[in-house]
């Protein structure tokens, strides 16, 4: 490594400034930027009681279409992260931006491998850039990680493909395992996966010593495959097939999930323009549909001019898959649903600029207009410099007040809030060992009441279940800490 150094000084300064550039702009201020809702609040609770009780997790969170759960690796992935913080919810953010970083890197290692040094390091670039990117690289959230698995199946199955190293697939089963407990949208990659593990086979069917070597390999990548996945079959076993129900559901009930004929499906454009506009243009609409095709027919101009085809192809293969994939998803796309494109984009991305920049000038001068104008927009609306969040230390803020002003008595505590629930809230009261009484244990004498919609708000006869079981009550005071209202109800007799 320091020979390689040595020998690239100029390209080591680049790429060490764009990892530090990337890293810079996932930690800055994560504890005012990250997200900490009630998904958060939920999941550190549970890794908590994982970490000091040993209470194992067999699944992981609840997918928010079809009631599946993934698997619950991502718990185990934050574990030690919370562990080192202290139970702080920003160690588990911390580590997501860390892992966000290694993706860039990565794209970089292999852009390089692939299409040469430049397209590498602007590759890398415009992802370190990217203000999709940068958003779920520097919270806590199981589908965060998923561009970094689906990197690696990919970087897996090409090595298999083109070198024949068959020790790769292991690590591929690895990988797919780990990008699938993330979000089922990794399914996705199955195809891609799928087609180049049939291309290797057809190579080595006359080679019986290479053939034998490849189904072995095979065999121990699927093992590892089913150990990754082993908990959830658990889980089913105990839940009378409760996950592999719904997963059958999903896919039958056709009207309102999947359109399993893509040639009747009219959201292939859209997605195709989303991802453009969220993932090339910052989340601007400069004609995502005309850029959009101009990089196409730009990525297949440099396709055509190029010796070496097989990255081509095998970026061909991941992107037109998964659009076909997400065109036919009845249901809304959010952007974090692309998360297992986000490097297949920035390395076409880089393949594509890295190649059209190499042109003598003035033919050059358009890419190099076009890297920049890319480069500025993301920096110019990136969400490092917008206003913070600070979910996090105003849910603590909350909590302290309701700890000072229940004074030690035991109390109840409800959340109105269209867009939440009270795990969040919860995992602070718990952890500084607050006087909380659950409501379906013991109605106390004094009911705290954190509302999230404003002046809106109205406490008194409220329907949520954790006030609504309080029985009546009277509001006997209330404070503001920036948009939230917090109430105490007490019954009227006192």
């Amino acid at each position: 490594m320091i020979s390689w150094i040595k020998k690239n000084k100029v390209e080591t300064f680049f790429i060490g400034l764009i990892v530090l550039t990337a890293l810079f702009l996932r930690l800055y201020r994560i504890t005012d930027f990250m997200t900490f809702l009630g998904d958060e609040g939920r999941d550190v609770r549970i890794v908590r009681d994982l970490v000091t009780k040993g209470n194992l997790v067999f699944i992981g969170p609840q997918t928010s279409i079809g009631n599946m759960y993934l698997g619950p690796l991502y718990y185990y992935m934050m574990a030690p992260a919370l562990l080192i913080s202290f139970l702080n919810p920003v160690g588990p953010a911390v580590m997501v931006a860390l892992l966000g970083t290694l993706t860039v890197f990565l794209t970089y290692f292999l852009g390089r491998r692939w299409f040469g040094k430049w397209s590498g390091l602007i590759a890398a670039l415009l992802y370190a850039l990217s203000p999709v990117a940068i958003i779920y690289s520097r919270s806590s959230w199981n589908p965060n990680p998923m561009p970094l698995f689906t990197l690696l199946c990919v970087w897996g199955i090409y090595e298999v493909w083109q070198k024949k190293a068959f020790k790769w697939l292991p690590f591929v089963g690895l990988s797919f395992g780990a990008a699938l407990q993330m979000h089922y949208l990794g399914l996705l990659i199955t195809p891609v996966l799928g087609l180049f593990w049939l291309l290797t086979l057809k190579e080595i069917k006359k080679d019986n010593t290479r053939k034998k070597s490849f189904i072995k390999a095979t065999a121990i990548s699927v093992f590892l495959f089913l150990i990754l996945m082993s908990p959830l079959a658990l889980f089913d076993l105990k839940h009378q097939g409760m996950n592999f129900n719904a997963f059958k559901a999903f896919f039958s009930d056709r009207q309102t999930t999947i359109n399993l004929n893509p040639a009747r499906s009219d959201r292939f454009l859209p997605v195709i323009e989303q991802s453009v506009s969220d993932l090339v243009l910052a989340r601007q609409s400069f004609f995502p549909g005309i850029v959009a095709l101009i990089l196409a027919l730009s990525f297949i101009y440099v396709f055509a001019k190029s010796k070496d085809k097989p990255p081509y192809i095998l970026l061909s293969a991941w992107i037109v898959i998964g659009f076909i994939g997400l065109g036919v998803y009845k249901q809304h796309i959010y952007i974090h649903y692309l998360g297992f494109l986000y490097p297949c984009v920035y390395l076409i991305l880089g393949a594509t600029l890295g190649h059209l920049l190499s042109k003598k000038f003035p033919l050059c001068l358009p890419w190099a207009m076009t890297l920049v104008f890319l480069s500025a927009i993301s920096l110019i609306y990136s969400p490092t410099f917008q206003t913070p969040n600070r979910q996090l230390f105003r849910t603590e803020a909350a909590v302290d007040l309701i700890i000072k002003e229940s004074k030690g008595e035991p109390f109840n505590f409800g959340l109105i809030a269209k867009q939440n629930y009270d795990e969040s809230y919860r995992y602070f009261l718990e952890n500084k060992q607050a006087n909380l009484v659950p409501g379906e244990v013991k109605i106390t004498d004094q009911l705290f009441v954190i509302c999230e919609d404003g002046d809106t708000c109205q406490p008194e006869g409220n329907s949520k279940w954790q006030i609504a079981v309080f029985g009546i009550a009277k509001i006997d005071q209330e404070w503001s800490l920036d948009h939230l209202r917090i109430y105490r109800l007490i019954h009227p007799a006192q």
